[in-house]
């Protein structure tokens, strides 16, 4: 089972050898102690003591007879009575201490597991391209990093203890049973009663599909309600804006009513299996009464037969919850798995180079890309010298986020090529190449740390005189040192603490920091009231000089000073020049500025 289902997963036991092999040896003694204290208590002591002197006379064991048939150890004379006193509270101490140190390294064990695999998670999640982010929401990747990875956990500690101990109690108590009955004349017939095993096996699996069925709509079921709860939660505004506060408890209450449901099920048929099992013991325990009474078997002989027979079946209802939590387990593991199988499709060659600063000269060859079937930008060659700024221009949908996008190899082209200074960026080391781009996006990300750790961001090694120089040239210092903590204040979750216009220029000021020799714009300003935007494109007046800039423009008032403006259309560049040149040549261009112009008229 483990080879196959949870082989992805067994590396992750390595550095945990010797916790499990001290574990696995507790077991076996906790469950020998388990299965064969109170059986040889009840048929073997207890009848040395109070039996008849023909009883108290025979030894404890005996060999089979195929092994001779000699005693093998028998009470000595006068200790009978301390023996019998003394067995239990032993047999309870081997016992106690085998349960504890087995369940202790396990769960030790355990925990560093599924630390281990939920820092592996996080840091595939980090490798992945942005389409993969596209694929699924938010609440979803979160479900799968928190709650199914803890799927591992219960695979690997709470199961796999079951695992080890339960199979190893059985083992015992039907060697135990295998054993007396060899030792009796007639005993095979008892061992026939042991064919209800098979029985209960059967039992176990089908009600076990059945979970796993119910336990993969529960999940994702899950995952629909953390969804809406992060859509609620990270819209609070929008929602009591548009009076959507009884739309949005709806939504949730379906979610969570059909969530209850699911579970519903799922506890019916989880509950079911242990009245089974118990049922099928039940049924081997009357079947093995009956076989030994018509065979000749002694009272005390049954009696501990029929204690090793239930302490045999005791594993099977374990065992049988044991397949309820794995098939509880498996959709959650299938769910990880989509991530930590996912291919990553932007990723370093093997013979990447590194790359040093570069001077910023940008060229693009019959470069296609595309989501799904239709392309989004189509056949794109052109050549943007170092220093250039360059305006991205057109209607909504016509590729220009995209065209940004792959400068920084967030994502590959399906055909054509990229280059950086004759560099093409597929050749070079990610990290290198990302560390020559600077990027001003129209919703700056904000994480919540001080305004100097954020700004920091930009060059993580930079000193605080550096980073205050970076804010004053973005015209962030005064609004930054009139902060209760000035550069050490909190900024809140995505910087929920400041304004646009703050969290905006202390994304400039990470730009300055940064100081790459390519900056992308991606309508750094677009989100922003018009007195804010003009005070902000001073900033970034300053930041675009001698770098090689990009600009993402639907405000057409941030693009009145650039060196060159391209035109795009169902993802094409359909004109390339000058403004001015433009406003003459392009009718696509002409409309979008006159459009503008009068709006802002």
């Amino acid at each position: 089972m483990f080879r196959g289902r949870y082989k992805l997963y067994l590396p992750y036991l390595k550095g945990s050898r010797t916790l499990l092999t001290f574990s696995l040896l507790a077991a076996a003694v906790f469950a020998a102690a388990n299965a064969l204290g109170l059986p040889f208590l009840v048929g073997k002591v207890l009848p040395a003591v109070f039996g008849d002197e023909v009883t108290r006379a025979a030894p404890l064991l005996t060999w089979p007879k195929w092994l001779g048939g000699q005693p093998a150890f028998t009470l000595p004379k006068g200790y009978e009575m301390a023996f019998a006193v003394g067995f239990l509270p032993v047999v309870m101490l081997i016992r106690g201490v085998g349960e504890f140190f087995s369940t202790y390294l396990l769960n030790l064990a355990g925990l560093r597991v599924i630390e281990a695999v939920r820092r592996d998670v996080f840091a595939k999640l980090q490798q992945l391209h942005l389409g993969f982010f596209g694929k699924m929401s938010i609440g979803d990747l979160l479900a799968r990093l928190i709650a199914d990875a803890n799927s591992v956990r219960l695979v690997l500690v709470d199961v796999s203890n079951d695992l080890i101990v339960q199979p190893l109690t059985m083992v015992f108590s039907l060697g135990y049973v295998v054993l007396i009955c060899f030792s009796h004349e007639k005993g095979y017939w008892f061992l026939l009663c042991l064919m209800v095993v098979p029985i209960a096996v059967l039992l176990v699996r089908g009600v076990g599909l059945r979970i796993q069925q119910r336990t993969r709509q529960g999940m994702e079921s899950a995952s629909d309600l953390n969804s809406i709860a992060v859509e609620n939660l990270q819209s609070a505004r929008e929602v009591r804006a548009y009076g959507l506060q009884d739309r949005e408890s709806q939504r949730f209450n379906q979610a969570s009513q059909e969530g209850l449901r699911i579970q519903g099920k799922l506890i019916r048929y989880e509950k079911a299996l242990s009245p089974l099992v118990e049922i099928t013991a039940g049924l081997g325990i009357s079947a093995a009464i009956a076989v030994g009474a018509m065979n000749g078997f002694t009272l005390n002989e049954l009696i501990s037969l029929i204690v090793a027979f239930y302490f045999a079946y005791g594993p099977i209802k374990r065992l049988g919850g044991v397949s309820s939590r794995l098939n509880m387990a498996a959709p959650g593991l299938v769910r990880l798995e989509e991530i930590i199988l996912a291919p990553v499709e932007v990723a370093d060659a093997s013979d990447a180079r590194p790359l040093a600063r570069v001077r910023g000269e940008l060229a693009m060859k019959d470069v296609t890309f595309h989501y799904g079937a239709e392309p989004v930008l189509a056949d794109i060659t052109l050549k943007i010298p170092a220093g250039q700024s360059v305006a991205l221009v057109g209607p909504s949908g016509a590729g220009k986020s995209t065209f940004v996008n792959l400068v920084p190899r967030f994502f590959d082209p399906q055909r054509g090529s990229i280059l950086i200074d004759g560099h093409d960026v597929r050749s070079v080391r990610q990290t290198d190449l990302r560390a020559n781009i600077a990027l001003v996006s129209q919703e700056p990300v904000l994480f919540n740390e001080s305004i100097l750790e954020n700004i920091r961001l930009g060059r993580p090694t930079a000193m605080d005189a550096e980073v205050r120089e970076a804010a004053r040239l973005a015209g962030a210092l005064e609004f930054i040192d009139a902060q209760p903590e000035g550069f050490l204040t909190k900024v809140g979750e995505r910087g929920g603490r400041l304004s646009g216009g703050q969290r905006q220029r202390i994304s400039i000021a990470r730009a300055f920091l940064k100081n790459a020799p390519v900056l992308i714009l991606d309508e750094a300003t677009s989100a922003l009231d018009t007195d804010t935007e003009r005070s902000i494109q001073q900033s970034l007046a300053l930041l675009m000089k001698g770098r090689t800039t990009l600009i993402v423009a639907h405000r057409f008032s941030t693009i009145r000073d650039v060196d060159r403006v391209l035109v795009f259309d169902g993802g094409r560049i359909v004109a390339d020049g000058s403004r001015e040149e433009l406003y003459k040549s392009s009718e696509l261009f002409r409309r979008l500025w006159d459009n503008q112009s009068k709006n802002l008229g």
